[in-house]
């Protein structure tokens, strides 16, 4: 209920709804849907006290419990030959191997978390911590973050490092350093056919796709989907028009 982006999503519709109100209501709240409600969950894992079976209802907990889990994520996706994923274990000694072999690993103490929390990158066999999940670390030439709502792409953006500043280019999010742009940013249908089936997998009607590209292979990389996204300017704009065209369906 507290989320800026589902405020802000919720004014920007009521806006275009002729003046019905779109409203935030509970998981655990007095709710009755009907059947003429379209109901958006914004990255609420857990199954509402309310009666949601059958009911027009985007992105169902089940499956953003999935997507918010990192190990989960990568479980599900593992399974399509079609989508790349980075190598992953839950073994601290498969970990340790990797570096030994020269890789960096990244180490997450948290499956559900963002923003950098509970990662410890690895390049030593002494930085390798008691963690949930291991990935080998991609290199990658850029990172791009793929907005897909119903199957279609509505919005890519590439993060960029921010100007006059040290940025970290391990784990790239706004506290190293990163910023999100979409100007001047060039991509291959890859990467939009990899997004798209990341969501698919996932059984996500709606999804943010965080994917690396690694020059040296030629291949993009996912590393996560995002099912409650950070909403503002543009991107949410077109969230708004896509849900809009989505309810007068």
């Amino acid at each position: 209920m507290e989320s800026q982006s589902a405020i802000s999503l919720t004014t920007a519709l009521t806006n275009l709804q002729n003046g019905n109100k779109v409203r935030r209501v509970k998981s655990d709240g007095r709710y009755t849907p009907t059947k003429k409600s379209v109901i958006i969950n914004w990255g609420n894992s857990n199954p509402p006290r309310w009666d949601y079976v059958g009911k027009n209802l985007l992105n169902l907990p089940e499956n953003v419990e999935i997507a918010a889990n990192k190990l989960k994520t990568l479980s599900a996706l593992s399974e399509v030959l079609e989508v790349n994923i980075p190598l992953f274990t839950t073994e601290r000694e498969e970990a340790t191997e990797w570096v030994n072999e020269g890789a960096t690993v990244i180490c997450r103490t948290k499956l559900n978390a963002h923003s950098g929390a509970g990662i410890f990158v690895a390049s030593r066999e002494e930085d390798i911590v008691h963690a949930r999940l291991y990935t080998k670390y991609i290199k990658k030439k850029k990172e791009f973050r793929v907005h897909v709502f119903q199957g279609k792409v509505i919005d890519i953006q590439q993060k960029k490092a921010r100007t006059g500043i040290r940025v970290d280019y391990t784990v790239r999010n706004f506290n190293n350093g990163w910023v999100f742009c979409r100007d001047d940013i060039e991509y291959s249908e890859e990467l939009i056919q990899q997004a798209i089936k990341a969501v698919e997998v996932l059984g996500l009607d709606f999804g943010a796709v965080d994917i690396v590209y690694n020059q040296h292979q030629n291949k993009y990389f996912i590393l996560e989907v995002n099912s409650a996204p950070g909403l503002e300017g543009t991107t949410l704009q077109r969230y708004v028009e896509s849900i809009n065209e989505y309810f007068l369906a």
